[in-house]
Protein backbone atom coordinates (compact mmCIF):
# COMPACT_ATOMS: atom_id res chain seq x y z
CA UNK A 1 0.00 0.00 0.00
CA UNK A 2 1.44 3.19 -0.97
CA UNK A 3 1.66 6.12 1.75
CA UNK A 4 -1.03 8.48 2.41
CA UNK A 5 -0.52 12.36 2.86
CA UNK A 6 -2.82 14.71 4.57
CA UNK A 7 -2.37 18.18 6.32
CA UNK A 8 -2.30 16.85 9.99
CA UNK A 9 0.43 14.22 9.50
CA UNK A 10 3.44 16.00 11.03
CA UNK A 11 6.82 15.70 9.29
CA UNK A 12 8.41 12.55 9.66
CA UNK A 13 5.34 10.70 9.22
CA UNK A 14 3.80 8.59 6.73
CA UNK A 15 0.47 7.06 7.20
CA UNK A 16 0.38 3.43 5.38
CA UNK A 17 -3.28 2.97 6.86
CA UNK A 18 -5.85 5.30 8.61
CA UNK A 19 -7.45 3.65 11.67
CA UNK A 20 -10.16 5.06 14.41
CA UNK A 21 -10.07 8.31 16.14
CA UNK A 22 -8.15 6.76 19.04
CA UNK A 23 -5.31 5.37 16.66
CA UNK A 24 -6.45 2.30 16.76
CA UNK A 25 -5.28 0.01 13.24
CA UNK A 26 -3.37 3.16 12.50
CA UNK A 27 -0.13 2.16 10.45
CA UNK A 28 2.66 4.51 10.03
CA UNK A 29 6.35 4.92 9.01
CA UNK A 30 8.62 6.82 10.69
CA UNK A 31 11.15 8.79 8.68
CA UNK A 32 14.66 7.97 10.22
CA UNK A 33 16.81 10.15 7.97
CA UNK A 34 18.35 7.28 6.47
CA UNK A 35 18.89 5.06 9.20
CA UNK A 36 16.59 1.45 9.46
CA UNK A 37 13.34 1.53 8.43
CA UNK A 38 10.73 2.01 11.23
CA UNK A 39 7.41 1.30 11.20
CA UNK A 40 4.77 1.58 13.89
CA UNK A 41 1.38 -0.45 14.44
CA UNK A 42 -1.55 1.09 16.71
CA UNK A 43 -2.30 -2.73 18.23
CA UNK A 44 -6.35 -2.44 19.45
CA UNK A 45 -6.93 -4.29 22.39
CA UNK A 46 -8.78 -7.17 22.92
CA UNK A 47 -12.40 -6.82 23.76
CA UNK A 48 -12.20 -7.39 27.87
CA UNK A 49 -9.02 -4.52 28.60
CA UNK A 50 -9.17 -1.37 29.11
CA UNK A 51 -9.34 1.68 26.25
CA UNK A 52 -8.83 4.25 28.47
CA UNK A 53 -5.48 5.11 26.81
CA UNK A 54 -6.34 3.42 23.04
CA UNK A 55 -4.42 1.01 21.63
CA UNK A 56 -0.46 0.17 22.63
CA UNK A 57 1.50 1.17 19.95
CA UNK A 58 3.86 -1.82 18.52
CA UNK A 59 7.07 -0.64 16.75
CA UNK A 60 8.81 -2.56 13.97
CA UNK A 61 12.63 -1.79 13.53
CA UNK A 62 14.32 -3.06 10.06
CA UNK A 63 18.10 -2.95 11.19
CA UNK A 64 20.53 -6.75 11.69
CA UNK A 65 17.17 -8.51 11.34
CA UNK A 66 13.78 -7.36 12.63
CA UNK A 67 12.88 -6.38 15.64
CA UNK A 68 9.09 -6.05 17.48
CA UNK A 69 8.69 -3.78 20.16
CA UNK A 70 5.67 -4.58 22.44
CA UNK A 71 3.22 -6.59 20.66
CA UNK A 72 0.13 -5.45 23.11
CA UNK A 73 -2.27 -7.54 25.53
CA UNK A 74 -2.52 -11.17 25.22
CA UNK A 75 -5.58 -11.89 22.67
CA UNK A 76 -4.46 -8.70 20.42
CA UNK A 77 -2.52 -11.11 17.98
CA UNK A 78 -5.18 -10.56 15.06
CA UNK A 79 -4.64 -6.63 14.97
CA UNK A 80 -0.86 -6.79 15.22
CA UNK A 81 -0.42 -9.62 12.34
CA UNK A 82 -2.94 -7.40 10.30
CA UNK A 83 -0.50 -4.12 10.72
CA UNK A 84 2.07 -6.25 10.18
CA UNK A 85 0.85 -7.47 6.43
CA UNK A 86 0.43 -3.46 5.62
CA UNK A 87 3.91 -3.20 5.01
CA UNK A 88 4.13 -6.31 3.52
CA UNK A 89 5.53 -8.63 6.62
CA UNK A 90 3.96 -11.62 8.49
CA UNK A 91 5.08 -12.83 12.25
CA UNK A 92 7.75 -14.91 11.07
CA UNK A 93 9.59 -11.96 8.90
CA UNK A 94 9.94 -10.80 13.27
CA UNK A 95 13.14 -12.25 14.87
CA UNK A 96 12.91 -10.73 18.45
CA UNK A 97 10.12 -8.96 20.31
CA UNK A 98 11.54 -6.57 22.96
CA UNK A 99 9.25 -6.07 25.52
CA UNK A 100 9.64 -2.28 27.16
CA UNK A 101 8.14 -3.36 30.63
CA UNK A 102 6.32 -6.33 32.31
CA UNK A 103 2.68 -4.50 31.95
CA UNK A 104 0.16 -6.95 30.27
CA UNK A 105 -0.92 -4.32 27.17
CA UNK A 106 2.94 -4.23 26.39
CA UNK A 107 4.26 -8.05 27.26
CA UNK A 108 0.35 -9.68 27.63
CA UNK A 109 1.16 -10.99 23.68
CA UNK A 110 4.50 -11.85 23.78
CA UNK A 111 3.38 -16.28 24.08
CA UNK A 112 1.10 -15.93 21.09
CA UNK A 113 3.19 -14.12 18.95
CA UNK A 114 6.10 -16.63 20.11
CA UNK A 115 3.90 -19.09 19.04
CA UNK A 116 3.15 -17.54 15.44
CA UNK A 117 6.29 -16.36 14.72
CA UNK A 118 9.42 -17.97 16.32
CA UNK A 119 10.90 -14.59 17.24
CA UNK A 120 13.47 -14.58 20.24
CA UNK A 121 12.05 -12.60 23.45
CA UNK A 122 14.11 -10.12 24.86
CA UNK A 123 13.22 -7.52 28.01
CA UNK A 124 15.24 -6.00 30.87
CA UNK A 125 16.65 -8.88 33.18
CA UNK A 126 14.50 -7.56 36.04
CA UNK A 127 11.79 -8.77 33.51
CA UNK A 128 12.50 -12.32 34.46
CA UNK A 129 12.68 -11.63 38.01
CA UNK A 130 9.41 -10.16 38.82
CA UNK A 131 7.67 -12.47 36.28
CA UNK A 132 6.90 -14.81 38.96
CA UNK A 133 4.74 -12.74 40.74
CA UNK A 134 1.67 -10.69 40.46
CA UNK A 135 0.80 -7.33 41.66
CA UNK A 136 -1.58 -8.53 44.54
CA UNK A 137 1.42 -10.73 45.15
CA UNK A 138 3.85 -7.84 45.46
CA UNK A 139 1.19 -5.74 47.76
CA UNK A 140 1.10 -8.05 50.04
CA UNK A 141 4.42 -8.96 50.55
CA UNK A 142 5.08 -5.26 51.39
CA UNK A 143 4.08 -4.43 55.15
CA UNK A 144 4.30 -0.56 55.11
CA UNK A 145 2.32 1.13 56.84
CA UNK A 146 1.10 2.83 53.42
CA UNK A 147 0.76 -0.42 51.92
CA UNK A 148 -1.58 -1.86 55.12
CA UNK A 149 -3.77 1.61 54.65
CA UNK A 150 -4.34 1.10 51.05
CA UNK A 151 -5.52 -2.43 51.56
CA UNK A 152 -7.69 -1.36 53.85
CA UNK A 153 -8.91 1.32 51.65
CA UNK A 154 -9.49 -1.44 48.83
CA UNK A 155 -11.58 -3.87 51.73
CA UNK A 156 -13.80 -0.49 52.32
CA UNK A 157 -14.77 -0.30 48.73
CA UNK A 158 -15.10 -4.31 47.83
CA UNK A 159 -18.81 -3.80 48.09
CA UNK A 160 -19.39 -0.93 46.19
CA UNK A 161 -19.88 -2.81 42.89
CA UNK A 162 -18.24 -4.51 40.39
CA UNK A 163 -14.32 -3.66 39.33
CA UNK A 164 -14.13 -1.52 36.23
CA UNK A 165 -11.72 -0.52 33.54
CA UNK A 166 -11.91 2.65 31.92
CA UNK A 167 -15.35 2.73 32.70
CA UNK A 168 -16.12 -0.44 30.97
CA UNK A 169 -17.00 -3.80 33.56
CA UNK A 170 -14.55 -6.29 32.55
CA UNK A 171 -16.32 -9.21 30.94
CA UNK A 172 -15.64 -12.01 28.91
CA UNK A 173 -14.39 -12.31 25.32
CA UNK A 174 -17.21 -14.50 24.05
CA UNK A 175 -15.00 -15.78 21.14
CA UNK A 176 -13.34 -18.52 23.20
CA UNK A 177 -9.72 -16.71 22.92
CA UNK A 178 -7.71 -15.98 25.64
CA UNK A 179 -7.69 -12.07 25.92
CA UNK A 180 -6.79 -9.13 28.26
CA UNK A 181 -7.78 -10.73 31.80
CA UNK A 182 -5.70 -10.87 35.05
CA UNK A 183 -6.00 -14.66 35.35
CA UNK A 184 -4.83 -15.57 31.95
CA UNK A 185 -2.36 -12.89 31.85
CA UNK A 186 -0.69 -14.02 34.74
CA UNK A 187 -0.26 -17.25 34.14
CA UNK A 188 1.07 -16.79 30.86
CA UNK A 189 3.47 -14.53 32.19
CA UNK A 190 4.81 -16.62 34.80
CA UNK A 191 5.41 -19.33 32.11
CA UNK A 192 7.35 -17.22 29.46
CA UNK A 193 11.13 -17.49 29.66
CA UNK A 194 13.07 -14.90 28.28
CA UNK A 195 15.66 -15.46 25.04
CA UNK A 196 17.81 -12.28 26.35
CA UNK A 197 17.54 -10.67 29.31
CA UNK A 198 19.47 -6.76 28.79
CA UNK A 199 21.38 -4.71 30.92
CA UNK A 200 21.82 -1.21 30.71
CA UNK A 201 23.59 0.41 27.71
CA UNK A 202 23.18 -3.07 25.49
CA UNK A 203 23.84 -2.53 21.95
CA UNK A 204 22.49 -4.45 19.31
CA UNK A 205 23.11 -2.95 15.54
CA UNK A 206 21.96 0.93 15.62
CA UNK A 207 19.04 0.10 19.03
CA UNK A 208 20.85 1.23 22.45
CA UNK A 209 18.54 -0.26 25.26
CA UNK A 210 18.61 2.05 28.26
CA UNK A 211 17.34 1.13 31.90
CA UNK A 212 14.72 3.69 33.38
CA UNK A 213 12.93 2.39 36.23
CA UNK A 214 10.21 3.90 38.11
CA UNK A 215 6.87 3.59 36.55
CA UNK A 216 7.94 -0.33 36.40
CA UNK A 217 11.33 -1.65 37.98
CA UNK A 218 12.54 -3.02 34.41
CA UNK A 219 11.48 -0.83 32.33
CA UNK A 220 13.42 0.44 29.36
CA UNK A 221 13.44 3.45 26.97
CA UNK A 222 15.26 2.00 23.65
CA UNK A 223 17.13 4.71 21.27
CA UNK A 224 17.48 4.65 17.58
CA UNK A 225 19.15 7.93 16.75
CA UNK A 226 16.92 11.31 17.07
CA UNK A 227 14.30 8.20 18.17
CA UNK A 228 13.50 7.19 21.54
CA UNK A 229 11.26 4.42 22.07
CA UNK A 230 9.64 5.36 25.73
CA UNK A 231 7.12 2.68 26.95
CA UNK A 232 4.81 4.55 28.99
CA UNK A 233 8.47 6.18 30.97
CA UNK A 234 7.40 9.45 28.65
CA UNK A 235 3.62 9.79 27.42
CA UNK A 236 2.06 12.34 25.40
CA UNK A 237 -1.11 14.26 26.87
CA UNK A 238 -0.91 12.22 30.20
CA UNK A 239 1.38 11.34 32.97
CA UNK A 240 2.83 7.82 33.43
CA UNK A 241 1.72 6.47 36.23
CA UNK A 242 4.60 5.95 39.21
CA UNK A 243 5.06 3.08 40.95
CA UNK A 244 5.23 2.86 45.04
CA UNK A 245 8.04 1.78 46.94
CA UNK A 246 7.97 -1.97 47.40
CA UNK A 247 10.04 -3.75 49.72
CA UNK A 248 11.09 -6.66 47.55
CA UNK A 249 9.93 -10.32 48.91
CA UNK A 250 12.36 -12.13 50.86
CA UNK A 251 13.03 -14.80 47.84
CA UNK A 252 12.96 -12.43 45.37
CA UNK A 253 15.40 -10.16 46.78
CA UNK A 254 17.94 -13.12 47.20
CA UNK A 255 17.76 -13.90 43.81
CA UNK A 256 18.78 -10.43 42.31
CA UNK A 257 21.77 -9.14 41.06
CA UNK A 258 23.64 -6.97 44.10
CA UNK A 259 22.99 -3.56 41.62
CA UNK A 260 19.50 -4.41 42.30
CA UNK A 261 19.34 -5.26 45.90
CA UNK A 262 18.08 -1.96 47.37
CA UNK A 263 14.22 -1.82 45.79
CA UNK A 264 14.18 2.56 45.77
CA UNK A 265 16.41 2.54 42.31
CA UNK A 266 14.15 0.69 40.74
CA UNK A 267 11.07 1.59 42.84
CA UNK A 268 9.20 4.41 43.58
CA UNK A 269 8.18 8.38 42.38
CA UNK A 270 12.09 9.06 42.91
CA UNK A 271 13.28 5.78 40.98
CA UNK A 272 10.95 7.17 38.20
CA UNK A 273 12.01 11.47 37.82
CA UNK A 274 15.82 10.13 38.32
CA UNK A 275 14.91 8.00 34.84
CA UNK A 276 13.08 11.05 33.62
CA UNK A 277 16.11 13.59 34.43
CA UNK A 278 18.27 10.53 32.29
CA UNK A 279 16.20 10.92 29.14
CA UNK A 280 16.37 14.81 29.10
CA UNK A 281 19.79 14.55 29.47
CA UNK A 282 20.47 12.14 26.10
CA UNK A 283 20.23 14.95 23.85
CA UNK A 284 17.96 17.64 21.99
CA UNK A 285 15.47 17.31 19.39
CA UNK A 286 14.64 13.78 20.01
CA UNK A 287 11.46 12.47 18.76
CA UNK A 288 9.69 10.58 21.38
CA UNK A 289 7.33 7.46 20.14
CA UNK A 290 5.21 6.48 22.86
CA UNK A 291 3.77 3.06 23.45
CA UNK A 292 0.13 5.18 23.87
CA UNK A 293 -1.66 8.32 22.66
CA UNK A 294 0.91 8.68 19.93
CA UNK A 295 -2.59 9.18 18.13
CA UNK A 296 -5.68 10.28 19.49
CA UNK A 297 -8.87 12.50 19.22
CA UNK A 298 -7.94 12.56 15.09
CA UNK A 299 -4.62 14.33 15.77
CA UNK A 300 -0.97 12.82 15.95
CA UNK A 301 0.28 14.24 19.62
CA UNK A 302 4.11 14.19 18.96
CA UNK A 303 6.31 15.49 21.75
CA UNK A 304 10.28 15.55 22.31
CA UNK A 305 12.34 14.76 25.57
CA UNK A 306 10.95 18.33 26.96
CA UNK A 307 8.01 16.24 27.80
CA UNK A 308 9.98 14.61 29.94
CA UNK A 309 10.43 17.74 31.52
CA UNK A 310 7.03 18.86 32.04
CA UNK A 311 6.71 15.30 33.77
CA UNK A 312 9.11 16.12 36.50
CA UNK A 313 7.35 19.98 36.56
CA UNK A 314 3.94 18.25 37.11
CA UNK A 315 5.17 15.77 40.08
CA UNK A 316 6.81 18.63 42.00
CA UNK A 317 3.47 20.73 41.70
CA UNK A 318 1.74 17.76 42.89
CA UNK A 319 3.85 16.79 45.72
CA UNK A 320 3.18 21.04 46.45
CA UNK A 321 -1.32 20.14 46.59
CA UNK A 322 -0.54 16.98 48.54
CA UNK A 323 1.64 19.68 51.02
CA UNK A 324 -1.40 21.98 50.76
CA UNK A 325 -4.31 19.46 51.43
CA UNK A 326 -2.48 18.43 54.25
CA UNK A 327 -2.12 21.78 55.79
CA UNK A 328 -6.03 21.86 55.16
CA UNK A 329 -6.90 19.22 57.52
CA UNK A 330 -6.95 16.11 55.42
CA UNK A 331 -4.77 13.81 56.96
CA UNK A 332 -5.89 10.73 55.92
CA UNK A 333 -4.48 8.57 53.45
CA UNK A 334 -8.09 8.66 51.68
CA UNK A 335 -9.06 11.82 51.94
CA UNK A 336 -5.70 13.42 51.18
CA UNK A 337 -6.42 11.09 48.01
CA UNK A 338 -9.68 12.53 47.58
CA UNK A 339 -8.70 15.83 47.51
CA UNK A 340 -5.55 15.50 45.59
CA UNK A 341 -7.85 14.05 42.89
CA UNK A 342 -10.65 16.20 43.34
CA UNK A 343 -10.77 17.03 39.47
CA UNK A 344 -12.01 12.73 39.02
CA UNK A 345 -14.92 11.17 40.03
CA UNK A 346 -13.41 8.02 42.34
CA UNK A 347 -16.19 6.11 42.41
CA UNK A 348 -15.11 3.01 41.68
CA UNK A 349 -12.53 0.86 43.41
CA UNK A 350 -9.81 0.46 40.45
CA UNK A 351 -10.03 4.69 40.12
CA UNK A 352 -9.90 5.28 43.98
CA UNK A 353 -6.77 2.51 44.23
CA UNK A 354 -4.92 3.72 41.18
CA UNK A 355 -5.30 7.31 42.73
CA UNK A 356 -4.74 6.05 46.51
CA UNK A 357 -1.38 4.51 44.82
CA UNK A 358 -0.24 7.50 43.53
CA UNK A 359 -0.61 9.61 46.48
CA UNK A 360 1.49 7.03 48.31
CA UNK A 361 4.47 7.13 45.87
CA UNK A 362 4.32 11.33 46.61
CA UNK A 363 3.93 10.83 50.70
CA UNK A 364 7.02 8.25 50.37
CA UNK A 365 8.68 10.56 48.25
CA UNK A 366 8.49 13.55 51.22
CA UNK A 367 9.29 10.82 53.84
CA UNK A 368 12.52 10.34 52.22
CA UNK A 369 13.09 14.25 52.10
CA UNK A 370 12.26 14.55 55.75
CA UNK A 371 9.12 16.87 55.13
CA UNK A 372 6.81 14.17 56.41
CA UNK A 373 5.94 11.92 58.94
CA UNK A 374 3.58 8.89 58.79
CA UNK A 375 2.09 7.35 61.95
CA UNK A 376 -0.02 4.60 62.17
CA UNK A 377 -3.05 5.97 64.57
CA UNK A 378 -3.72 4.55 67.83
CA UNK A 379 -6.28 2.10 66.87
CA UNK A 380 -4.10 0.59 64.71
CA UNK A 381 -6.91 1.55 61.90
CA UNK A 382 -5.32 3.71 59.39
CA UNK A 383 -2.63 6.32 59.11
CA UNK A 384 -2.20 9.97 59.67
CA UNK A 385 0.02 12.37 57.45
CA UNK A 386 1.98 15.05 58.76
CA UNK A 387 4.20 17.84 58.56
CA UNK A 388 7.77 18.18 59.44
CA UNK A 389 7.61 21.87 58.44
CA UNK A 390 10.94 21.76 55.91
CA UNK A 391 10.11 22.00 52.27
CA UNK A 392 13.55 19.80 50.75
CA UNK A 393 11.56 18.10 48.32
CA UNK A 394 11.43 21.63 46.45
CA UNK A 395 15.05 21.41 46.17
CA UNK A 396 15.46 17.71 45.37
CA UNK A 397 12.94 17.87 42.47
CA UNK A 398 14.24 20.97 41.55
CA UNK A 399 17.81 19.82 40.64
CA UNK A 400 16.36 16.97 38.52
CA UNK A 401 14.81 19.84 36.12
CA UNK A 402 17.48 20.91 33.31
CA UNK A 403 18.09 25.19 32.95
Amino acid sequence: MTGTTHPDVPSGITVRRWGAGNGDGLVIDVDTHGGPSVHGIGVEPPPDASRANGPTWAYVIEDDGVTLIDPGHLGSIDFLADGLNVFGMKPSDVDRMVVTHGHWDHDGGVAEFADASGAEFWAHELWAAYSPYSYGQLLRADKSLLRIEMTRIGERMRDTGPRTYGGSVTKPTGNGKPGGGRDNYEAMRSAMKLDRGLVDGFKHGAIEYLHTPGHWPDEMTIKLGNLIFTGDHVLPEITPHPSMAYSHPTDLSASLPDRYKNPRDVWGLMAYLKSLHRVCQLGKGLTVMPAHRLFNRNQFRMTDERRAVETIVFHLERCDALVRAIEDGYTDLELATRELFSYRPLTGSYHLMSAASETISHVELLEDTGDMVVHDVEDGDGVRLELTGSRHYRDVIGDLIPD
